[in-house]
């Protein structure tokens, strides 16, 4: 293995964890809406998922392939139906032979739809729907790599005319995925990576029979 293959899996993992990161912040997009059935969806995104090596240093996976829509069904605390989704195989390490690595022996793109892509459901937001601006925490459940997990994260939601910016962020451990903590001579990455997203999202329509 060489070290750019050792670093694939960590990388793999931390991209479809982004997944997680777009849905919550997502989440905290529509919670600016205060009626219960309000619709926001993803208009454009960057995912980037950080991964800390064992020597010291760094390297990021990014994609801007994020799609989704949130539909508010409780306001008390913010609850959404929907999911927010990631492809995996749109995700880029800045290396070629690292991303191969990453998707087709790590990710396991080819396995079918439920490693293609990371989902995150089920979100929930610290504060009421109607009062988020600002910071916020949020809960939901990411899809990874055949596996699902519960995450917790912070989000930074801000209005900005008739859409929603949402800056979000929060850890994720790769082994809790099935994903094993690549080494090589030593050297690899850490089981902890952090995901961080920016998103603006924008009203979307209502699904047939939420209100």
């Amino acid at each position: 293995m060489t070290p750019h293959k050792a670093s694939t899996r960590p990388v793999l993992a931390a991209a479809v964890l982004a997944a997680a990161a777009l849905a919550p912040a997502l989440a905290g997009t529509v919670a600016s809406a205060e009626d219960a059935g309000s619709a926001w969806q993803v208009a454009r995104g960057d995912v980037r998922v950080v991964c800390p090596m064992t020597i010291g240093g760094s390297f990021e996976a990014k994609t801007g392939s994020l799609s989704g829509t949130l539909t508010l069904t409780a306001s008390r605390p913010a609850a959404f139906s929907g999911t927010l989704s990631v492809d995996l195989r749109s995700l880029d390490s800045g290396i070629g032979l690292r991303n191969e690595h990453m998707r087709d022996n790590y990710l396991e793109v080819g396995k079918g739809s439920g490693y293609q892509q990371a989902v995150l459901s089920d979100i929930r937001l610290d504060g009421d729907a109607g009062s988020v601006q600002g910071r916020t925490g949020f809960s939901g459940r990411l899809q990874l790599h055949g596996t699902t997990r519960d995450v917790k994260g912070q989000a930074e939601v801000h209005s900005d005319g008739a859409s929603v910016r949402v800056v979000a962020s929060f850890p994720v451990s790769i082994s809790d995925y099935g994903i094993p903590k690549p080494q090589y001579l030593g050297v690899g990455v850490r089981n902890e990576v952090e995901v961080k997203v920016s998103l603006v999202a924008t009203p979307a329509a209502v699904p047939a029979g939420v209100r």
